[in-house]
């Protein structure tokens, strides 16, 4: 059934697929001259790239409506997001090639300008991510890690900065529903050995849902320099302050059935107050320098800080009672700060029909954590047998067990201190073979280590240390055939990550370790091409194995920890992206992208309390079998520019044992441009998000048998633009 599926996908895909590059704007339709560096680390034609690459715009995507942090993967081939527990941009999940994670965002790797942007629960942080100074962002699907080192396991996505680039000042205000308002102001100022940019940004917006206000605020300046010998250095720094408030999950029934809860989708039910504070900078220093006329050295720096706060209701599907309008969460509360260093140098030697990209990164990650939980708590008769559970009438959204005598406020559990140290060294060789083949090879060796210093556990001052080292090995290959018009490559890559995870997975009273990262090994065939200026394409046929990811079981030896944190479990995906991008005239451009995907537990068996579980065979979570989207934009005068772009996602397999599946939705968004002055570069931006209002549900299902939660999409939504040059 698979095979057939590919082949006919296959034939039909340049007919159904979707551009992998949004473009901003229809003066800038021609894909061929869009430059990628993320995928080799060598700047290449985004159809010359061996790769699967996305290039999404931020400018553009915010005249589509831009509304939280992950929106830059909706109309990207191969990718779905659900958002988790308190929607907006605080914890979605991202699958990119069908690829789960066992911990939160730990699949894919992102980065700030081709440095690692990875929390230090070895994780993606999203919320933390500057969006106010990104230009553009490029999305590689497929394993980097031979390039780019852990967390590159089903791609990188990298978020690259503004440049300066002339003598400008820009104005920027929104405004739009349920109170969003956001400001910016950008200067820019270049000369003849160097430019500046400064911006300064503030974004307010009340939330549709009870308890989702956010406020952001950030500053980011950038300089660039002409020093020396035709060096160049590139220096920035950026301030964020994020406040956001954390609506709450909807409790659903076994099948599915969302319940009724008091207010609807859009009120709070749990435990007051519910947030998730983040303040921290980020600066950053690159050097480039030519050594000889084919030899170019790069020398680049980064450190940042994040002190956060968070107060969050995790959904506690136990203790659900339908028959008494009773939902659970277990309230938490985690102050932590957290400081990394990074650095890397880079050497690019060009000689013959050799491109040579070698380097060495080291990265170190400093953590102090504190985890503190809410709830009645105590496994005793008297106690109830509850951890830390915060019981809540959802028809009036009271809190009943407040009063409880083993209820307690912000009992400190795990505090802790842990050091994540990484260090790699890669090599990579694009070949020309002759005029029309590019042999690329390449490799990278990382060693990684975490050390954590435990001062409580469960409650109680202790003085204990866990630790653990590993190292891995990703190689890469690929053989490119370039032809007028177009390329067909072959491609094998490796993607890992360290397998960390979360610091309380290291607690040595509760867990036993075995270190081992996982692994993914990519097969891939890709295809793009061009007709002129009128009809680019691009498809790739892909097939993922997984190896050695996280599990955890019983620990068979009685004198250690409970629990025994292992690895096994065998994961594969495989699948179709396709993409076509029509220019009829320089005045319309249509855009499509089909995805079919095809993930399967090869090996699968859980703990339980009443014995194993055999799970093989089944359909991962929260992966649908089919994605399908259209983007048009038409101008109809020199000065109006309309478009519209719909989204389609088919239903995905809600539990573990695939008893119930569903979440199909499709979204349309309708916006436009227009100048306001023949002479002067002022826009007015008009946006309409889910134009017709439709109610949507990311589902979730907890307890690897039954249907548990829910998170609702965001309604119909209007925002208004006013964009002025000076």
């Amino acid at each position: 059934m698979y095979k057939e599926s590919i082949f006919t996908l296959s034939a039909l895909s340049v007919a159904v697929a979707a551009s992998t590059a949004q473009a901003q704007s229809l003066e800038s339709t021609n894909v061929v001259t869009e430059v990628v560096v993320t995928a080799t680390r060598t700047e290449k034609p985004l159809l010359e790239t061996p790769a699967a690459v996305s290039v999404q715009n931020m400018d553009y995507l915010e005249q589509k409506g831009f509304v939280y942090g992950a929106d830059e993967f909706r109309g990207v081939p191969g990718v779905f997001v659900r958002r988790g527990e308190g929607d907006g941009e605080e914890f979605p999940f991202i699958s990119i090639r069908g690829i789960t994670g066992n911990h939160g965002n730990d699949t894919f790797l992102a980065m700030i300008d081709g440095i690692p942007f990875v929390g230090p629960d070895e994780e993606v942080l999203l919320y933390q991510m500057p969006y106010a100074v990104v230009e553009n962002i490029e999305i590689v699907r497929g394993p980097v890690s031979a390039l780019y080192g852990r967390g590159a396991i089903s791609g990188a996505v990298n978020y690259r900065t503004r440049e300066p680039a002339r003598d400008n000042s820009q104005l920027m205000v929104s405004f739009g529903d349920d109170g969003y308002s956001n400001a910016e102001w950008i200067y820019e100022e270049s000369g003849d050995n160097g430019s500046f940019l400064l911006s300064a940004s503030r974004l307010d917006y009340e939330g549709w849902r009870e308890n989702s206000e956010r406020e952001i605020s950030n500053l980011f300046m950038k300089g660039q320099l002409d020093v020396g010998d035709g060096g160049s250095l590139t220096a920035y720094f950026n301030y964020f302050d994020r406040n956001a408030e954390v609506p709450s999950t909807i409790p659903t029934l076994e099948d599915g059935t969302i319940v009724d809860v008091i207010g609807g989708d859009e009120t709070f039910v749990g435990y007051s107050p519910s947030f998730n504070d983040q303040q921290g900078w980020v600066s950053a220093l690159s050097y480039e320098q030519p050594l000889s006329d084919n030899l170019q050295l790069r020398v680049t720096g980064q450190y940042r800080n994040f002190d956060s706060e968070v107060r969050l209701n995790f959904y506690d599907f136990f203790e659900f009672d339908p028959d008494n309008n009773i939902m659970g969460v277990n309230g938490f509360h985690s102050p932590n700060d957290t400081n990394v260093f990074y650095g890397e140098a880079t050497l690019n030697w060009q000689a013959g029909r050799h491109n040579i990209v070698a380097g060495i990164s080291a990265e170190e990650t400093e953590t102090s954590e504190f985890d503190q939980w809410t709830g009645q708590n105590g496994f005793t008769f008297d106690c109830g047998f509850k951890f830390f559970a915060v019981l809540v009438d959802y028809s009036t959204g009271q809190v009943l067990n407040q009063d409880h005598p083993c209820f307690v406020t912000d009992q400190r559990q795990v505090e802790d201190e842990a050091t994540n140290s990484f260090l790699g060294v890669y090599i990579q060789d694009e070949i020309e073979l002759n005029d029309n083949f590019t042999l690329t090879l390449g490799g990278r060796f990382d060693t990684f280590e975490r050390d954590v210093d435990f001062t409580r556990v469960g409650g109680q001052a202790v003085n204990l240390t866990a630790e653990g080292e590993e190292s891995n090995f990703a190689p890469k290959a690929s053989l490119a055939y370039n032809y007028d018009g177009g390329m067909v490559y072959v491609s094998y890559g490796e993607g890992f990550n360290s397998n960390f995870g979360p610091l309380w997975q290291w607690d040595p009273d509760r867990y036993e370790r075995v270190e081992r990262p996982t692994v993914i090994d990519n097969y891939e065939l890709g295809w793009k091409g061009t007709l002129g200026d009128y009809l680019q394409w691009e498809t790739a046929i892909f097939h993922m194995e997984q190896e050695n990811r996280r599990t955890f079981i019983d620990n068979p030896d009685p004198t250690g920890p409970p629990t025994l944190a292992t690895t096994g479990q065998l994961y594969s995906s495989r699948g179709l992206e396709a993409g076509l991008r029509v220019t009829p005239s320089d005045r319309t451009r249509l855009t499509f992208n089909y995805t079919y995907l095809d993930p399967e537990w090869d090996e699968f068996v859980v703990s339980s309390f009443s014995g194993p579980l055999d799970f093989s065979g089944t359909t991962p979570q929260g992966v649908p079998d089919q994605i399908f989207s259209i983007d048009a934009e038409h101008r109809p005068t020199d000065r109006l520019k309309i478009g519209a772009a719909y989204e389609w996602y088919d239903d995905y397999f809600i539990t573990v044992d695939n008893r119930f599946n569903g979440g199909s939705y499709d979204l349309v968004t309708l916006f436009g441009s227009y100048k306001l002055s023949q002479d002067r570069d002022w826009f007015l931006d008009l946006t309409l998000t889910n134009a017709f209002d439709e109610d949507y549900y990311h589902f979730f299902g907890g307890s690897r048998t039954a249907v548990t939660n829910v998170t609702p999409g965001a309604p119909r939504q209007i925002r208004a633009s006013l964009r002025m040059d000076f």
